[in-house]
């Protein structure tokens, strides 16, 4: 896997620790997470059939399917594919894990909706509604007693689903969140088929959000050396240098804060008093005006990239001569 880079400028600059998310390792969701919850935990917490019954009259669950109630509030879309005998899972159930999900379905074809649920069921049971994506499975029972499927399950099944991008996307989401470490994911893309493996590709430990993992893939994948999470001193981290150009990739949360819009003006004043050249993309150019952005990208690479080149070397003491 790649990962942050060592580079630091100037050389002798003493950088100071990138901020690491607290590991969280919760790959389950819990009955709070879903609004939903089986007759068999209620029982092991001490219900009877009785009170469940009563809970019921009260109003304060709701019978979904055989043996599964939910709370008021519960999601509706983990409810639906409950009621048809499936499981939700794949990128319908990665954003409820915290994971950083592309908009839209990579996987439906010409014609489908996008907002299809993505379900499992295991071998032998009903067919899949037409509105749903079915991922089945080789299991003649569910692989695990969740209403929804857990993280490992639904990138197992989204790897195998969505094209290579979307899941490098979740699966270097899930390492950022600290949700899984490179040890794990490398397992599951292990006992993936190899075709799966050879469109995912390399993997990167140092992508901060799925645009950043958009943008640095199809550079890498063009042939540039990339650089990620480079240390300038009084700037801070920058997102990635290549070709002479550092890049500095904003995520699906706008920044139009002011305090957030005036420390990333300093940056980018304290980046170019040094020479440096530092180009800002935003969400929307990334995952709205991808082409062209594209286009811009490589131009500014060719333009100014030759200079930008120059300078870092200067500033790295000659490391990235070859750079």
């Amino acid at each position: 896997m790649y990962s942050s880079s060592d580079l630091i400028l100037p050389a002798d600059a003493r950088p100071r620790l990138r901020p690491v998310r607290a590991p969280r390792r919760i790959l389950h969701l819990s009955s709070a997470d879903t609004g939903l919850i089986s007759r068999t935990e209620m029982l092991a917490h001490g219900e009877t059939d009785a009170s469940i019954r009563a809970a019921v009259r009260d109003g304060i669950l709701r019978r979904v399917a055989r043996g599964w109630y939910a709370f008021d509030g519960a999601e509706p879309r983990t409810i639906a594919p409950l009621r048809h005998g499936h499981r939700l899972t794949c990128i319908s159930v990665t954003p409820m894990h915290g994971l950083w999900t592309p908009h839209g379905d990579s996987s439906a074809r010409p014609g489908q909706s996008i907002s299809r649920l993505h379900v499992y069921r295991y071998q032998d049971s009903r067919s899949t509604p037409s509105r749903m994506a079915g991922h089945p499975t080789p299991h003649r029972g569910w692989p695990e007693p969740d209403p929804v499927a857990s993280l490992p399950l639904a990138l197992e099944h989204a790897m195998r689903c969505q094209d290579g991008e979307t899941a490098a996307i979740l699966l270097e989401s899930a390492m950022a969140q600290g949700l899984l470490g490179p040890v794990e994911v490398t397992a599951l893309l292990t006992a993936a088929p190899a075709a799966v493996r050879s469109r995912i590709g390399r993997l990167s430990t140092a992508s901060d959000s799925g645009s950043e993992t958009r943008v640095v893939r199809w550079l890498r994948r063009r042939g540039f050396t990339v650089e990620q999470q480079v240390y300038l001193d009084g700037v801070g981290y920058l997102d990635a240098y290549v070709g002479g150009i550092f890049l500095e990739i904003d995520g699906r949360r706008p920044h139009t804060a002011q305090e957030v819009f005036e420390a990333d003006r300093a940056r980018d004043l304290t980046a170019t008093s040094l020479g440096l050249q530092v180009l800002r993309i935003s969400y929307q150019q990334v995952w709205l005006d991808w082409p062209r952005t594209q286009r811009k990208i490589l131009a500014a690479i060719r333009e100014v990239g030759p200079f930008g080149r120059a300078k870092v070397r200067a500033l790295a003491g000659q490391r990235l001569a070859a750079a």
